[in-house]
């Protein structure tokens, strides 16, 4: 049997969908879909939000540029790169740039698409892209949202290991985001 065959085996059709709630920043949308191998209807609930976006800002002396804030679902402070949501209108690269910049008051002269994945694909149906910016300097413009408190932390790249390791990095797509980084960068 070839991966066609054996895909089609194992995806399911959606038979409807409809959104049950919507909440400033997602959707949550009630879909039946039908068994590719019983044929039976059942339903599902998913959570439709705008893709997400990082990026990983590297200074000149091999430091990465992250941020701590306070996290109300974890009720705790998280340290993590700086992102957020992609904006309407933007593409992923517009808004890692205003994310960057916004949160830690640092700007870079270009952006390295490392990747993309699927933050949790069970429930939600968007995106999260990761980028990496060399060369970052400070550029004075720190312009949190009204919503954010937040502190610029610099981690020496051979330390990021260390913070995830020690649980001081504790956000799991973070995590997969600064793999992707040192995967990159060898180290």
């Amino acid at each position: 049997m070839d991966s066609t065959s054996k895909e089609r085996d194992l995806a399911w059709e959606l038979v409807d969908s409809r959104e049950d709630r919507s909440y400033a920043l997602f959707s949550v949308a009630v879909q039946r879909s039908k068994s590719p191998r019983t044929g039976k209807v059942h339903e599902f609930q998913v959570i439709n939000s705008p893709s997400w976006v990082t990026v990983i800002p590297v200074t000149p002396d091999d430091r990465v540029v992250m941020v701590r804030q306070f996290r109300h679902g974890s009720r705790e402070l998280s340290l993590e790169p700086p992102g957020g949501l992609v904006k309407d209108g933007q593409s992923p690269e517009q808004s890692a740039w205003e994310e960057l910049e916004e949160e830690t008051g640092y700007k870079g002269s270009s952006l390295e698409l490392l990747g993309w994945m699927y933050p949790m694909p069970a429930l939600f149906t968007n995106r999260f892209y990761v980028y990496l910016a060399r060369n970052v300097v400070p550029s004075g413009r720190k312009n949190p949202d009204e919503t954010e408190e937040v502190e610029t932390v610099l981690v020496p790249v051979d330390e990021i290991r260390d913070h995830i390791r020690g649980g001081e990095i504790q956000c799991a797509v973070m995590i997969s985001a600064l793999h992707l980084f040192l995967d990159r960068v060898g180290k």
